[in-house]
């Protein structure tokens, strides 16, 4: 098996292989196990990088604050960041583009200032999807809702902001500075100030605020490419505790890409429910590549824990790689 896998990588990539990787009669079919040690890298799927949405017509200028309508909208949070995102409508008669990250500064009623970003620091949030491109602002697009429901139209523009303050505070108006001394704009900004996790360091800041670039609105973003395998597992029927089970696990890759093992993935080895009992690094040397369409045979070893229950028991091996769509595989076995 691991022979016609090599073979076929090489018919497809039409290149030489070494040596070593190829098989022969007194070589296993099989790449064999090895007590690597775990990296820490949990590789991820690559995601294209968005170009501009709309070319910008010749003899377009850059917006101006007095042409441009601006208000805050309904945002969200994950993994502890909080967004409190600012949309962005030209309300005159003439195209124009926004371009790069503007000045924010976060004021309260009193006119106070509770946070602010500017210049080249403080820039990129969490929640940015788009690179900084140039943004074509249409005259004539809808009112700005702040509603979720209601999605932003093309030839808008939104601006995502993460800001805190680590006594609390209740922001009133955002004022917004356009790059190029294209102007300033003041908003309503009807927010209270987000938790933050850095006010709970030994030495917290007393504020912060950072802003994204200027990005379009009304696009789907690609999201990330992933490959597709079949995983199978091979395990015997029963298994003595407090021995090594010996058992194979097949990797066939099912899309039309090349499985590139670089950085090799580490997998983990799962009995019962929750209980992870082994951790290592895939002996991926003797591989490299996994073309499409071809699956290689790993072999494993796993030494049962002598206070692993007696009985029927699940055996799950996942391969911790996050270039691939599903990854999991399991077998029942019994351990007497």
């Amino acid at each position: 098996m691991l022979r016609r896998a090599v073979l076929a990588f090489c018919v497809v990539l039409m290149t030489g292989c070494s040596p070593r990787t190829v098989s022969t009669a007194s070589t296993p079919d099989y790449v064999p196990w090895l007590p690597l040690h775990t990296t820490g890298v949990y590789p991820q799927a690559p995601t294209p990088s968005p170009l501009a949405p709309v070319p910008i017509p010749a003899g377009t200028l850059a917006c101006k604050a007095s042409q441009l309508e601006a208000a805050s909208i309904d945002g969200g949070g994950a993994t502890g960041h909080m967004d409190t995102p600012v949309g962005i409508r030209d309300r005159s008669s003439v195209a124009c583009y926004l371009d790069g990250y503007p000045d924010i500064t976060i004021l309260d009623s009193a006119g106070r200032t509770l946070a602010q970003a500017a210049g080249v620091h403080d820039r990129g949030t969490f929640f940015d999807s788009w690179p900084p491109v140039r943004v074509l602002m249409t005259p004539g697009t809808p009112t700005l809702a702040s509603e979720a429901h209601e999605p932003m139209s093309r030839g808008q523009a939104y601006l995502a902001i993460e800001w805190f303050v680590c006594k609390g505070g209740q922001a009133a108006r955002l004022t917004m500075a356009l790059p190029d001394a294209g102007g300033s704009m003041t908003i309503p900004f009807d927010v209270r100030a987000p938790y933050a996790a850095q006010c709970d360091s030994y030495t917290p800041p007393t504020a912060g605020a950072l802003r994204g670039p200027f990005s379009p609105a009304g696009y789907e973003l690609p999201g990330p490419e992933y490959l597709t395998t079949h995983i199978t597992i091979s395990a015997p029927a029963s298994v003595k505790r407090g021995t090594t089970l010996v058992y194979y696990v097949t990797v066939k890759n099912t899309s039309q890409s090349d499985y590139r093992l670089d950085p090799c993935p580490n997998y983990v080895e799962i009995l019962g429910a929750k209980n992870p009992v082994a951790e290592y690094q895939l002996n991926c040397s003797p591989v490299g590549h996994v073309a499409p369409g071809v699956g290689v045979k790993f072999e494993m070893k796993l030494s049962l824990p002598a206070t692993v229950p007696l009985g029927t028991t699940m055996l799950q091996w996942a391969l911790l790689d996050g270039r691939l769509a599903g990854t999991f595989v399991h077998a029942t076995i019994a351990v007497d």
